[in-house]
């Protein structure tokens, strides 16, 4: 007879034993263990086994999980800053940062859910601004984003991004091909994050987070008239709220130059450079 074991390693060791019992024959598979089977005979031989599963395979980000022909978009990876796992959304070899797509999750969120992020994975989330720090605190990261708007879509790639220090400051580089990205990297390249509980932004008469809904790397709270090259981006305002594109309201979803129309999804990515 063979029995399975499934605790502590130790104690019973794997092998042979012997116990009184019936005389007969028993075949039994013990998951994640061979099969086997005992002799018969008056004192029947129990065989334990120690079931184990096989260890599941570990990514240190979305490129690797892609390359393995991983089929799902929820992933949990190795990154060296997460050794016991961080569970991202991948959207094939990046790792999504925020998604929006049916005003289902508030975005309208204090600093500390912001650092620490909020919504679901499945659905609407902000991944967190801690955890982007830390993933793009070693090599080169890109930053793709996908924008959309009724039958219209947009991508913008930057081919350098970075967030650093305590207030989550982005660093960003436009592709030369992607002159979209412009508007991140002219505008809020340099600036800190803010949300309405604190004001990190360089418009001395306004909180843009405040004013505006949603935090964002905000420089200034409008463009003002004329002045169409400090336009804020800001792909977590106020969901389905009307833009006004003359310069005087901005609380909707907006990437300057990017969709003429109201957006109702975007989604932010990153993934390490190709040189890393």
């Amino acid at each position: 007879m063979k029995t399975c074991y499934f605790g502590p390693p130790s104690e019973p060791l794997p092998g042979e034993h012997w116990m009184q019992a019936a005389a007969r024959e028993i075949r039994k598979r013990c998951p994640g263990t061979r099969n086997s089977t005992a002799v018969s005979q008056a004192n029947v031989k129990i065989e334990v086994e120690i079931a184990t599963t096989a260890s599941a395979p570990r990514y240190a980000d979305c490129r690797e999980s892609h390359d393995a022909g991983v089929q799902y978009d929820a992933v949990t990876i190795y990154p060296p800053q997460y050794p016991n796992g961080l569970a991202v959304y991948c959207h094939l070899d990046w790792v999504v940062i925020q998604k929006r797509m049916d005003g289902s999750v508030n975005f309208t969120r204090s600093w500390a859910e912001y650092r620490d992020g909020f919504g679901d994975l499945t659905g609407e989330f902000w991944l967190g601004n801690e955890i982007v720090r830390q993933l793009t605190s070693e090599g080169t990261w890109e930053l793709q984003i996908l924008v959309g708007g009724g039958d219209h879509g947009s991508r913008i790639l930057l081919e350098q991004f970075q967030i650093a220090g305590d207030n989550y400051i982005l660093y960003a580089d436009p592709s030369p091909q992607w002159p979209t990205g412009k508007s991140m990297t002219d505008v809020h390249s340099g600036q800190p994050f803010s949300t309405y509980d604190r004001d990190n932004d360089a418009d001395g008469n306004a909180n843009c987070a405040a004013q505006l809904k949603g935090g964002w790397w905000f420089k200034t709270c409008t463009g003002g008239v004329g002045n169409v090259d400090l336009v804020p981006t800001n792909l977590n305002g106020e969901y389905s709220y009307p833009v006004n594109y003359t310069g005087q309201d901005y609380r909707g979803m907006r990437w300057a130059g990017a969709l003429d129309g109201q957006m109702s999804s975007s989604s932010l990515m990153i993934r390490r450079g190709s040189m890393n």
